[in-house]
């Protein structure tokens, strides 16, 4: 009983210490805590099927339905003619089923008669041709006529529908994204660029132009990038078409705003583990932030599902909301496997220990027609339950029993994950090998370290770093001078900074910081890369704290300062590798930087990030957890909610503190717990 006192004490103070920053509260109070819904198409069912799909969802413990994201041609069928009567039918059925209402915009999916009478609205794609009507999304983010369109449709939909009682939200679009090279965007880019670096001059010389005569004598001349175009002007493309999206966005949010009631909410639903835009700067404007978790494989990657979580609540600092995942298959993967018993549910409880407030399927019937009709639903075409609708209904009645308790937590983070964008891009144009993959890369480092540490916040800048113990860049590839003193500041300051390779390399301009990698960074390093590496076969490295091997990148690292340790090395048959450091490390100031020059397998980089974590003082909020078991924890109010998930295929176990019950059943927890594969606990402290 001592040594549980004694962890329940250091408990009690982690969570004190690392319970996330307060964010502005998000206005979601007509959705009420912890909202549980599915995409509806009313639009495109007789009306008489609706009161019983409505009834069976609210058997689920549905408590929304989002509404209309693609319904454009049947709200407005030819120009500026509405029929609203169809919807506001839908609105009153749902309403009356205890279902509240999540109204999307249509403008993803514009009606063929605009797409006709103005084609100037249609993007284009790089070999110069328009695109077609037929499919979706097949816009240009750059038109003017199109925004002032989807402005349009955007300010009637919400004058009709913002203040009914029903609708406690709009999403804006459906999943950004899609390029466009059609002559208005590129003279957008131009004058984008022409505003931002002034002269032709100065935009000559930021870009190296004097390689391969690329300099330009007149702002007309640039090009929207193509592949084989600069990585100077590819990344200030990727940041002007952020702007584009986000502008676009807001034409809508202008429209929708000044009929929305002050706890309704504005969101937008972004896309995975995509990078096609700056996900951060468009959620500036949002209430809340949304996503689609959607996976390839026969099974979701616990950590990837994490990272993503984590991501999203980064953007803006707040809880997030799951507004698509499919119950039980996806139909636009290579393989399109059906999901195992339980892992619905399993992801379900994941999304809500990482900061989800709202979760949601897509969809509820599959349709008859179109791309999507194998898409996995939760009842079939007539409209029958499919067999995962009984585990959705289990979620549902899980998360009304713990509604209240889950309300007003937010995720538990002792430590920090730098995130940004454009080092994502820089390396996707200039991978060095086809297996360089950033998100990958990102994915392997959250990984590794989540298993030591009470939870990650994932930022997308290095500010306020102080209140976290450890800080994980795993690719601050792009980085100024500014980001690179905070960093070392944090440092100084006490804190634990750990960075991945190829960290500190380019400049904001994507040009090579001089003299070499890691650029600003060096100074706190005390190291320097000489050397990088493709290897051709695994390479060993060995140390210490960890022995393992290297089989997509290594870096040979150079010692500048005194003090700095090397954790890890390259055998001394390695070539040029010949007997380098691979990992060092050195205390500064109060703290201590550690700089990881290669990557690592799997066993070895989760071993040095224990290590690392351990020296920061991190720790996990429950000792004793096995492999394949996570444990996330919610916090606020005076209470503590723990989220453990087991995501191995056998049966695990883990000891308990004193004094936990389940939420689940209102059972006391423990000794022991003990979970089957994709077994959920939700408890709390007595």
């Amino acid at each position: 009983m001592r040594v549980w006192r004694g962890v329940l004490g250091l408990l009690g103070a982690t969570l004190l210490a690392a319970a996330a920053p307060v964010a502005p509260p998000v206005p979601t109070g007509a959705a009420g805590p912890l909202a549980y819904g599915t995409a509806w198409y009313p639009e495109q069912w007789p009306e008489a099927t609706w009161d019983a799909d409505l009834q069976r969802m609210q058997a689920a413990g549905f408590t929304f339905v989002r509404v209309a994201e693609f319904a454009w041609s049947t709200i407005e069928p030819t120009e500026g003619r509405y029929d609203w009567a169809w919807l506001d039918r839908a609105i009153a059925k749902a309403a009356a089923h205890d279902l509240k209402v999540v109204l999307g915009t249509p403008t993803a999916a514009p009606p063929a008669w605009l797409t006709a009478r103005y084609p100037e609205v249609l993007l284009v794609e790089e070999d110069g041709r328009p695109a077609r009507h037929g499919a979706r999304r097949h816009f240009s983010v750059g038109s003017a006529l199109y925004r002032q369109k989807a402005a349009a449709i955007a300010g009637a939909m919400a004058a009709r529908y913002g203040g009914k009682p029903a609708v406690i939200g709009v999403q804006v679009d459906n999943e950004y994204g899609r390029a466009t090279f059609d002559a208005e965007t590129r003279r957008r880019f131009q004058q984008w660029l022409r505003a931002k670096y002034s002269s032709i001059d100065r935009f000559n010389a930021a870009y190296h132009g004097a390689q391969w005569s690329l300099a330009y004598s007149d702002w007309a001349q640039v090009p929207i990038p193509g592949a084989g175009d600069s990585p100077s002007l590819y990344l200030d493309w990727l940041r002007f078409f952020s702007e584009q999206w986000r502008d676009y966005q807001q034409v809508q949010i202008d429209a929708i705003r000044p009929h929305l009631p002050g706890d309704r909410f504005i969101t937008t639903n972004f896309t995975g583990r995509y990078d096609n835009f700056d996900f951060a700067l468009t959620a500036q404007p949002l209430d809340l932030v949304s996503w689609d978790w959607y996976f390839p494989g026969p099974r979701v990657d616990p950590a990837e599902g994490g990272l993503l979580h984590d991501m999203n609540r980064g953007f803006l600092g707040r809880n997030f909301w799951i507004m698509e995942t499919a119950p039980g298959n996806t139909n636009w993967a290579e393989r399109n496997y059906t999901m195992p018993r339980g892992e619905v549910r399993a992801m379900a409880w994941q999304a809500v220990g990482h900061g989800a407030d709202g979760y949601a399927f897509w969809t509820w019937r599959p349709a008859l027609g179109g791309v999507e009709q194998f898409h996995g639903a939760l009842t079939d075409a007539g409209g029958r339950p499919q067999p995962v609708y009984a585990e959705a209904a289990q979620v549902g009645a899980e998360f009304a029993r713990v509604r209240d308790v889950i309300a007003g937590t937010v995720p538990i983070a002792d430590t920090a994950m730098l995130h940004d964008f454009p080092s994502r891009w820089a390396i996707r144009r200039q991978p060095m090998t086809v297996d360089f993959n950033p998100f990958t890369l990102f994915t392997d480092f959250y990984r590794a370290v989540r298993p030591s540490v009470a939870g990650v916040a994932v930022l997308n800048q290095p500010t306020d770093l102080k209140r976290y113990k450890l800080v994980v860049a795993p690719l601050p590839h792009v980085i100024d001078a500014a980001a690179a003193k905070a960093l070392a500041d944090y440092v100084r300051g006490g804190g634990h900074l750990v960075l991945g390779p190829r960290s500190g390399v380019k400049d904001p301009t994507n040009a090579l910081w001089t003299p070499g990698a890691p650029g600003p960074l060096a100074a706190l390093v005390g190291a320097h890369v000489d050397q990088t590496h493709v290897p051709p076969a695994p390479i060993a490295v060995t140390g210490d704290i960890a022995t393992g091997s290297a089989a997509i990148w290594a870096e040979r690292l150079a010692i500048d300062a005194p003090d700095v340790t090397v954790l890890m090395r390259y055998p001394r048959s390695a070539d040029w590798l010949d007997d380098a450091p691979a990992v060092v490390t050195r205390r500064v100031g109060r703290g201590r930087v550690t700089y990881v020059g290669v990557w690592l397998d799997a066993a070895a980089l989760q071993k040095l990030l224990a290590w690392c974590a351990a020296q920061a003082g991190a720790a996990p909020l429950l000792p004793g957890v096995p492999d394949g078991v996570e444990v996330a924890a919610r916090s606020g109010g005076g209470r503590t909610t723990h989220v453990v998930i087991n995501w191995a295929t056998s049966e695990q176990s883990l000891p308990l503190p004193p004094g936990m019950t389940s939420l689940l059943d209102g059972a006391p927890a423990g000794p022991r717990l003990t979970l089957p594969p994709w077994g959920v606990a939700v408890l709390g402290q007595r």
